[in-house]
């Protein structure tokens, strides 16, 4: 991001359609030879996985969602990336998927991987270069997978850097930090219990933490800097719990924002039945000078302040585009998660199959308040396809 902002004047969220940009054509170089060779199937088997349901099924419809994105008179401009990014994505999803032996992940790729992630750690961190965050997601899933195979410290090695970096970004790191650790505590269990049982303590835990809240955000501000990057978003949900929002009051500018368009988008959604079912098309807008307060939305906004086209939470973004049916893909999507959490659960020497059901857990959630970061992220689309039997 700091090199591509050299080249422009343009700065932070900006940014982001030209980082996105630049990283569509890379991958797409990386795979030339195999997208020209592509051939996508015609027809599939009578049991179809979620994820081809998924996939083909996103495919389909956002073709669909071109044309009424057309009669709706939405920004060409979106709707073209809005599709460009799915059928990337799609291409992408059937190339690994028909040659995953070509790029399995296997013990020595899995070490050389790690070599490259702690190099690029150390390189962010003593040239304070703001860590993307695929990195520290990756640096935190690569640890966990360490310490299941009893090597703690190398794990160290790579958690060192990602502690120093993850200080400056924000709570949703934190958030999967933590995730990875509950299923850590879930998948030493497994050991000895069911999946059932492993499943009803986790139902249990996750109880607890939520009776806790307070007292659990509370003794985390004793240890992080309120004034910080991530303490300021703690402090600002701690609050939210002990005295609700004031939507008067800048200091929860960024949650208000968020409910705000969700509000906005139920308010479109459910305006006639056809948006219902079908949602405003691909390139759907929202006049942000009526709705928004938050400068950094506005200005980051491609098209100008009136023509928003990123709705954060992701199953709004969803909900916006493709009406019911996005609703359905985002249902779809959370059961093929909850499958990855089972088969990491029960995966003991396969370090590739609990690798891509990791990043494919925690890219959803990275991407449940940053919506537009699930589908233009390409390793996504890689997870899938590793992660379909």
């Amino acid at each position: 991001m700091d090199i591509i902002s050299s080249f422009s004047d343009s700065g932070g969220f900006t940014l982001t359609p030209y980082f996105r940009i630049v990283l569509l054509l890379f991958t797409a170089c990386f795979f030339i030879l195999d997208i020209i060779n592509i051939r996508f199937p015609l027809s599939f088997k009578k049991n179809i996985s979620y994820q081809k349901l998924f996939v083909f099924g996103w495919l389909s419809f956002a073709s669909v969602s071109v044309i009424i994105g057309l009669v709706n008179k939405n920004p060409i401009l979106y709707v073209a990336t809005d599709f460009i990014y799915i059928a990337f994505g799609a291409t992408l999803f059937f190339i690994i998927d028909s040659n995953k032996a070509k790029f399995i992940l296997n013990y020595s790729r899995f070490y050389l991987f790690s070599m490259l992630l702690l190099s690029l750690g150390y390189i962010c961190l003593f040239f304070n270069i703001k860590a993307p965050a695929i990195l520290l997601i990756l640096m935190a899933i690569v640890s966990f997978i360490k310490i299941l195979n009893g090597k703690t410290i190398s794990a160290i090695f790579i958690l060192i850097p990602y502690f120093l970096l993850v200080v400056s970004t924000n709570r949703t790191q934190i958030i999967i930090f933590f995730l990875l650790f509950f299923i850590f505590l879930l998948k030493k269990i497994r050991t000895v219990y069911t999946s059932r049982a492993v499943i009803f303590f986790g139902l249990i835990f996750m109880i607890l933490i939520y009776l806790l809240k307070e007292q659990i955000l509370e003794m985390a501000l004793l240890v992080i800097n309120p004034k910080g990057n991530i303490g300021y978003r703690i402090n600002q949900i701690a609050i939210i719990f002990n005295k609700g929002i004031d939507y008067s009051n800048p200091f929860f500018i960024s949650i208000v924002q968020r409910i705000t368009e969700a509000k906005i988008v139920v308010k479109y959604w459910t305006s006639d039945i056809f948006t219902f079912i079908f949602g405003l098309g691909s390139g759907g807008t929202i006049d942000g000078s009526m709705f928004y307060s938050d400068s950094s939305v506005l200005n980051s906004s491609l098209l100008g302040a009136k023509r928003v086209h990123n709705i954060h939470l992701l199953p709004f973004s969803l909900i916006f585009r493709y009406g019911l049916i996005g609703l359905i893909f985002f249902f779809i999507l959370l059961r093929i998660v909850y499958q990855s959490f089972i088969k990491v659960l029960n995966e003991d020497n396969n370090i590739g199959k609990i690798f891509w059901n990791l990043f494919l857990i925690s890219w959803l959630i990275f991407s449940m308040p940053a919506s537009s970061y699930l589908w233009s992220m390409p390793v996504f689309w890689i997870s899938l396809a590793f992660t379909n039997k």
